[in-house]
């Protein structure tokens, strides 16, 4: 069985990105390895500012309630195993092996078919689903790379819930030159029949998601507004902080932007629910 080092090296070997206007070939892919994503229970986070936050909180959220979680983020700071997580613990060394073993079977037969090569990020996507597919998940969480309407992740169908943060100037040179252009490409995780949480937005953007939500039908939607969270004060080392029914709720992550970013977990969590 090969070593860690010789899977880590094999993949970032990969290139980073590829030359694409569809997810169609990573769908062929997921069709060679049976579709592991349709094993799981969904909550896709997308945006610009806040989606990590917005990962932790809603894994935290659910795990408290006692719910088993994966977790899918990026980038990783040391080991790729940072990027895959069961009630947020790394996944094994062996896990990950084995999962790109399977992976690079996949790729060997679908270049047999015609089908291009996967790139760096929808290769660790793939990973992924094969890991978390074979285990007990309650719910799964997984955060986008780049984008939205092309990313990888977007290839799990109709999430149960989409929660998309703030919106800001990133990956230009892909995504677009201006906010309303960026936000066009953020919008494209919302999908007909899912649950949407949406973090405040300057007016250019949210005007791009609310033509996204009608076009979709979206009718089960929570617009978070600034001014419904009250009685924001810090003390001993935390933020406490209300928001509806919710009374002194608290958290250790600072910063005035957090407030949103948590609200958007707990709404997220919330939308499982009913």
């Amino acid at each position: 069985m090969m070593t860690y080092s010789e899977m880590e090296r094999e993949i970032n070997e990969i290139p980073k990105f590829g030359a694409k206007a569809s997810l169609s070939n990573l769908s062929d892919y997921l069709e060679l390895a049976n579709h592991p994503e349709r094993n799981l229970r969904v909550i896709h986070i997308a945006g610009t500012n806040g989606k990590g936050s917005v990962s932790a909180y809603i894994d935290s959220i659910l795990r408290q309630a006692g719910y088993t979680t994966a977790l899918f983020t990026s980038p990783h700071l040391v080991k790729i195993n940072e990027r895959f997580r069961i009630n947020f613990k790394e996944c094994s060394d062996e896990e990950l092996i084995l999962a790109w073993c399977q992976v690079k079977s996949f790729m060997e037969k679908g270049e047999k078919q015609g089908l291009q090569p996967l790139t760096f990020f929808e290769i660790l996507f793939l990973m992924g689903m094969i890991i978390f597919s074979q285990k007990e998940i309650d719910y799964c969480i997984l955060e986008t790379g780049l984008g939205g309407r092309l990313d990888a992740t977007n290839a799990v169908g109709v999430p149960d819930v989409t929660v998309i943060t703030k919106i800001g100037y990133d990956h230009m040179a892909v995504l677009g030159n201006t906010l309303p252009e960026i936000a066009a490409e953020k919008a494209g995780v919302i999908k007909r029949g899912t649950s949407l949480v949406l973090e405040s937005q300057k007016q250019e953007t949210a005007a791009v998601f609310e033509a996204k939500v009608r076009e979709e039908g979206i009718t089960d939607f929570r617009l978070i507004d600034p001014l419904e969270i009250k009685e924001q004060t810090y003390r001993d080392g935390r933020q406490y902080f209300s928001f509806g029914a919710y009374r002194d709720l608290s958290m250790r992550m600072l910063g005035v932007h957090q407030y949103e970013n948590a609200i958007a977990a707990l709404l997220g969590a919330e939308a499982f629910f009913g």
